[in-house]
This record gives C-alpha cells, sequence and structure tokens, in this order.
C-alpha cells in the first residue's frame, strides 16, 4: 500500500465524493420525508437469516395460489371470503409469521440502510425459527410461500466500522427472539434504535480526529427522557448531546469517502482508518507516502497547493490527510461541494436522527427517548438475567453509547415504578432492581 500512495499521480484518484461502505445514506435520502422503509429492511434481515431470496412472485397471482390452497382444504369452499379478509384485505400480506416480510420488494435505499444490519450481523450466532407455532392456515400460506423462496446465492460481505456494537447488536437480537411474539413486535423499533446507535456512535469515533486512529468505543451521547424539561445548566446535556453530535456527523461524509479512495488504493474494501497504521507502519517510507498521496488529492480536489512540508509522524500526516478531505467542502474552493455536504447532514436527520430529536425552544435541540424504546431496551439488556441493579442496567445502556445524567436517572426510577419494574432491597440506590416485563 505504501509504493501505491506514494506513486499515485493525481489524475488517477476519482474527482467524485462518494461513500462505499460502512455508512448508509446519500444526497438522495434528502429529498423526501423517509426514503427508506423498515419493512422492506425486515424483509432483507429475513432473507439473510433464511438465506432464502424471493422469485417470481406476483401479489395478485399468490393470493389466488394461497385461496385455492386453503380452498381445497375447507369443508365449505364458499367461506373462502374469510380467509381472504384475515391474510389480503391490505396490500401487505396479514401473515403471522416474519416470512411475510420476503414478499417486499425493496428499493435501492432500503438497501443501503440494510447494509448496516448485514456488517453488523453474525449470522453463525443467530438462528431463528419463523415458522414454529404457526396455526394450520398460517401453515398452508407459508407453504405457498416457500414454493417462491429460492437459495440465495453467497456474498463476500464487509464486517462492520464498530466491532463493539456488533457484538452488542448480536446479543440484544437473540434476547429479542427469545419471545417470538414481543420480536415480531418490536423488530421494527429494534432496527430504528441501532440504525441511530450506530450512526451517531460512527461519528464520535471518527472526529475528533485522536479517536479516528484509535479502534471504536462507546463514546459518551446524553439523552433525556421524553417528558423532561431541559435547560442549560444540565452540562452533560448540553455539552455531550445532540448538538455535539450533529457537529461529529459533518465530519462522516468527507472521511468515508476519502476512506473510499484509500480503499480503492489498498485493493480492500473492508478497510478502517484504525487499521492504516498496521497497513503501513510506522516509519519514514509510510510518512512519506501518505504526504505524498495528500498533495496529489489536494491536486485532484482542486484545492490550493500544499506546502511541500513534511510531516513529523504518521499520525501528523493522517491529520493533515484528513484536514484536506474536510477542507474541500469549505466556502471558496474552485468546486463548490457545499449543497452534497448540506445534504449528507440533512438526511441524517431526517431519516435517522429525527425519532430521538425534539426542539426544546431555549435549550435546543435535545436528544429523547420515549417509554417504548426504553423498555425495550430495557428488556434486552436485562435479558435472560429476569432482573439487574439499576446501575448494572445503566453500565449496559452506556456501553450502548446511551448516557442519562443522574436528574434523567431519577426519572428512569420514577418511570419503572409506575410500571411495576421496580424492586427495591432497601433505600440505597445500589439495592434498586429493574426486572424484565417480556
Amino acid at each position: 500500500m505504501k509504493h501505491k500512495l506514494n506513486s499515485i499521480s493525481a489524475s488517477a484518484i476519482d474527482t467524485k465524493n462518494e461513500i462505499k461502505n460502512f455508512y448508509a445514506l446519500t444526497t438522495k435520502f434528502d429529498r423526501e420525508n423517509k426514503a427508506f422503509s423498515f419493512d422492506e429492511v425486515i424483509g432483507l434481515f429475513i432473507s439473510t437469516l433464511t438465506n432464502k431470496n424471493i422469485q417470481d412472485f406476483d401479489p395478485e397471482q399468490f393470493k389466488k395460489q394461497c385461496l385455492q390452497a386453503c380452498a381445497e382444504k375447507m369443508d365449505d369452499p364458499s367461506k373462502i371470503y374469510l380467509i381472504e379478509k384475515k391474510y389480503f384485505t391490505s396490500e401487505k400480506l396479514e401473515l403471522d409469521s416474519l416470512l411475510s416480510y420476503q414478499t417486499y420488494k425493496p428499493s435501492n435505499n432500503s438497501e443501503k440502510v440494510f447494509k448496516v444490519f448485514e456488517q453488523l450481523l453474525n449470522r453463525g450466532k443467530i438462528n431463528l425459527d419463523f415458522e414454529a407455532d404457526s396455526n394450520f392456515l398460517d401453515k398452508i400460506i407459508i407453504n405457498e410461500l416457500h414454493k417462491h423462496l429460492a437459495e440465495k446465492a453467497p456474498i463476500q460481505n464487509t464486517s462492520s466500522y464498530l466491532p463493539f456494537l456488533s457484538n452488542l447488536f448480536n446479543a440484544d437480537l437473540l434476547n429479542l427472539a427469545r419471545n417470538r411474539y414481543y420480536f415480531k413486535q418490536n423488530i421494527e423499533q429494534f432496527f430504528e434504535l441501532y440504525l441511530f446507535l450506530y450512526s451517531s456512535q460512527l461519528a464520535l469515533n471518527i472526529h475528533p480526529i485522536g479517536n479516528v486512529l484509535k479502534v471504536p468505543e462507546a463514546q459518551e451521547l446524553y439523552f433525556i427522557l421524553n417528558h423532561e424539561k431541559a435547560s442549560k445548566e444540565r452540562t452533560k446535556v448540553e455539552e455531550k448531546g445532540y448538538k455535539n453530535l450533529r457537529e461529529r456527523v459533518k465530519y462522516i461524509f468527507p472521511y468515508l469517502s476519502l476512506l473510499a479512495d484509500l480503499s480503492k488504493v489498498a485493493e480492500n474494501a473492508d478497510l478502517r482508518f484504525y487499521q492504516l497504521k498496521d497497513f503501513l507502519g510506522e516509519d519514514h517510507d509510510a510518512i512519506t507516502a501518505i504526504d505524498h498521496y495528500r498533495i496529489q488529492f489536494r491536486e485532484a480536489r482542486k484545492l490550493p497547493s500544499a506546502e511541500e512540508t513534511k510531516s513529523d509522524s504518521l499520525d501528523s500526516a493522517i491529520t493533515n490527510l484528513l484536514d484536506s478531505a474536510f477542507e474541500q467542502f469549505k466556502k471558496g474552493n474552485v468546486v463548490n461541494r457545499q449543497r452534497a455536504f448540506a445534504q449528507y447532514i440533512s438526511a441524517f436527520e431526517r431519516q435517522i436522527a429525527q425519532p430521538f430529536i425534539v426542539n426544546r425552544r431555549r435549550a435546543g435541540i435535545i436528544l429523547v427517548m420515549d417509554q417504548d424504546t426504553l423498555l425495550l431496551l430495557t428488556n434486552i439488556c436485562i435479558g435472560v438475567q429476569q432482573k439487574v441493579r439499576f446501575q448494572t442496567l445503566m453500565k449496559s445502556f452506556q456501553e450502548r453509547g446511551i448516557f442519562f445524567d443522574n436528574k434523567s436517572q431519577m426519572e428512569l426510577i420514577n418511570l419503572f415504578e409506575r410500571i411495576g419494574n421496580i424492586e427495591r432491597k432497601s433505600d440505597s440506590g445500589d439495592a434498586v432492581y429493574v426486572k424484565s416485563t417480556i
């Protein structure tokens, strides 16, 4: 990789900024309120777990096929309208099995969003039965559905940029799947939560630059409960909340598009910034290679010529290169890239962050979490333990990048008491236990 970086010319560097891996959104996600469908994402997820793809599927023809199969098993086929009403009244197949989601044809945007979950997913650890406990009518429909499912060709998939979150995602998915009905009821909210957790932790782990060269870990991000009052006196919420996150989101597009360019040079689609030192080493040749690439990169992107200064370390060489990647989106450059830059930020707010933000006027935009999401998060963190200490639960939240200040923690205990899943051993905070609601 060092030799390729050190010999590359400006003409060989792509002039188009495009994220190739590790992030779902493009500028096209800014064009509507919801640019993708979680139903379609879930369908792709089920398809991946079952290793099956839907083929030759026509909804109307499938409906006739199912009604005929049911009629053949009925004593009174004239009642077939009841079957039609149960399963085919809406545009979606009303089947009590997540296999029905495979009938949704995914858009390109939904496929991009699913890529995030596909990279998080460890298929070797997840084994779900989507047909267990199905009633006899459901089994007839499922049997007809199987006639349209074919084995998927295996694909070479990259892993997640955030290994720590991948481990948690798979553990939480297993806990969620222990109850089939709870899983089906909450799978969309689970994906909505993890799409935000992944995107926010990605942003916080690639900026500041001090983070980008380290193996990612959970970064502080403070929420309040959605019924709480917000104020600027709550310093953690103010300093480590949405305002700080939005500043970090700005760097996703510049940095990951640069990473796409470096991945092309390295011929490694799975390359991450925190692996660069391992790939390059930290010798003089590595520093020279990055400095050379930065000069050629600036020429390719029509940025002002860089001074012929030599970096004194690999860290400073990479820092200068990252600064150049961000600089191309500032005002006054020969090529105006500000519109695309703004669209990426807007897309994050509209497509990913929207369920978790609220404008509290003088306090500004605040990250919030509602009761349903809190209970889902609580249940998957508790898992098979049935109950855990409150502070242990808070630590589990923090491992996922979800932090609450002391005031919000007290409100959370009050919420749990109203719901009835708190058990107090004494008045001490350490002796407060939270029980699962599943």
